[in-house]
């Protein structure tokens, strides 16, 4: 698989990390949240396995974040996030966040 094609795959598990982040933080069904934290779990595995894959310089990271946003914002219009609310503010910031803690400062 080519860099680019494990590019869109961390992307798009970064987004959804990010986004069952904020149904954690802002769910109306708190008895939903087990489940909703083992899938952050599992994304969260499998991204370990496909950062290990390359080194990523600024340019793969900042092409990393424009698709993991991407990502974030399809993931928001599915149907479990319909009823829920949350500050606008929160989509980046829990992103950076999210992405922060897997590839650091660097």
């Amino acid at each position: 698989m080519g860099k680019d094609r494990t590019i869109k795959i961390i992307a798009n598990l970064i987004g959804k990390t990010a986004a069952h982040k904020i149904l954690v933080k802002y769910t109306n069904r708190p008895d939903a949240i087990n489940h909703i934290s083992s899938e952050i779990d599992n994304y969260r595995a499998m991204l370990s396995e496909y950062l290990i894959q390359y080194n990523w310089n600024s340019y793969d990271r900042d092409n990393i974040k424009k698709e993991s946003e991407k990502s974030l914002t399809k993931e928001l219009k599915q149907n479990h996030f319909e009823d829920v609310s949350f500050p606008s503010s929160e989509k980046s910031k829990i992103l950076d966040e999210t992405i922060l803690n897997f590839f650091g400062d660097s």
